[in-house]
């Protein structure tokens, strides 16, 4: 994951040059990948502490980078649901402290203060990978911060969050269970139906997709519950890292500076631009699931390893948290379909929109690999020392 992110980060970089990138800007990304670093490599609770705060601190900043009121306000929604969850993650970490009198993992013990303290400790966690009911910041966040600072915020930090998350589990998830799994799965499960309920109503593309990256989180949240499943972790992630930027790409390069992109705006580019339209066949097909993408794979080795687990647990949230992610899926064709549909079947408004050579070509690499992962899914074996842990 070390190697990860930064090769993330240099993807988000390929962004099409705005008035809100200045010096400043860059050095918040920096921040939020070295914070994000943090997060994957500690195994002490204040460090892991510490690179949160790093990263949610530059987030906020990154946030108001329109430096407009729409801007303004998701920033401080943003800082004002981060600080609380901050306060309460530290509450979480004393409780935790005074119970094993350490701050490492490896030290952690079941017992009454404890159990409280990991659950308020958990709660920043998943305010930072957008779990339900912690994901409240996200769709504001999503709608007011700049295109490329949101396809950052929905790769980076959140894969770093679940990394974290898994190194949380791997110590704890045996002195928890069976209670620990089951309100994982729970959570989940509710994190996939919010999200795909709420992204049905949207007509905003990117507050669309900030609904069906919370649909994501819930996805992924239960690969770090199980110790053998990080290699489908570690795959779900780099497919959904290209599904999102390719996802942020499309839609920077038809927005303008500081105005969020609508469904009507798109209406009958099909015509002018097909090739376009093609690409965004791509990413909404791989966001469901469905092939010829990476995303299919990803969304079928998941459903394989739960149905592996309700096999051999038959546990009712492991085959609930199966049958509520492929009715998602489904329900998600009609979200994210949508955006194609409106490219080749809508009347044309006459929008005008200026394509880069260089950013063409970055699209069309990006969707390509999307394909490639799927008629070769073992492509990323090769690159294993890139991406283990």
């Amino acid at each position: 994951m070390t190697q990860l992110l930064p090769l993330i980060t240099l993807g988000v970089l390929c962004f099409k040059r705005q008035a809100h990138q200045s010096y400043e800007f860059y050095f918040l990304l920096m921040s939020v990948l070295i914070g994000s670093l943090f997060m994957v490599g500690s195994h002490n609770l204040l460090i892991l502490y510490l690179a949160i705060e790093l990263t949610s601190y530059a987030s906020y900043l990154l946030t108001g980078f329109h430096f407009n009121e729409k801007g303004s306000e998701a920033a401080m929604k943003y800082l004002l649901f981060g600080g609380v969850s901050s306060a309460v993650m530290l509450f979480g970490i004393s409780l935790l402290y005074g119970a094993h009198d350490s701050l490492y993992f490896d030290t952690l013990e079941f017992s009454l203060l404890g159990a409280t303290g990991l659950f308020f400790f958990l709660s920043g966690l998943f305010f930072k990978t957008s779990i339900v009911p912690f994901h409240i910041w996200v769709p504001a966040t999503y709608e007011g911060a700049p295109t490329d600072a949101v396809a950052f915020f929905s790769t980076v930090p959140k894969i770093a969050g679940f990394a974290a998350l898994y190194h949380v589990f791997k110590w704890t998830n045996g002195l928890f269970n069976p209670f620990l799994e089951q309100l994982i799965l729970l959570l989940a499960i509710l994190t996939i139906v919010w999200g795909t309920l709420a992204a049905l109503r949207q007509t905003d593309v990117k507050r669309m997709l900030s609904y069906g990256a919370v649909a994501h989180s819930g996805f992924i949240l239960p690969l770090c519950l199980v110790m053998d499943t990080y290699s489908i972790f570690k795959y779900y992630v780099i497919i959904y890292a290209f599904m999102n930027i390719l996802a942020f790409l499309f839609v920077q390069l038809h927005e303008k500076e500081g105005e969020n992109l609508s469904l009507s705006n798109v209406s009958g580019l099909g015509i002018k631009f097909p090739l376009l339209g093609v690409i965004s066949v791509i990413w909404a097909v791989a966001l469901v699931g469905l092939p010829p993408t990476g995303g299919f794979m990803a969304k079928l080795f998941l459903f394989s390893t739960a149905w592996q687990h309700y096999g051999s647990m038959d546990s009712l949230y492991w085959l609930t948290f199966i049958c509520v992610g492929v009715l998602s899926s489904a329900a998600s064709l009609y979200f994210y379909l949508r955006v194609p549909y409106f490219y080749f079947f809508k009347e044309d408004q006459g929008k005008k929109i200026k394509i880069n050579k260089r950013y063409f070509v970055i699209l069309t690499l990006l969707a390509f690999t999307l394909i490639l992962l799927f008629i070769q899914p073992n492509i990323l074996d090769r690159f294993a020392p890139m991406i283990n842990p």
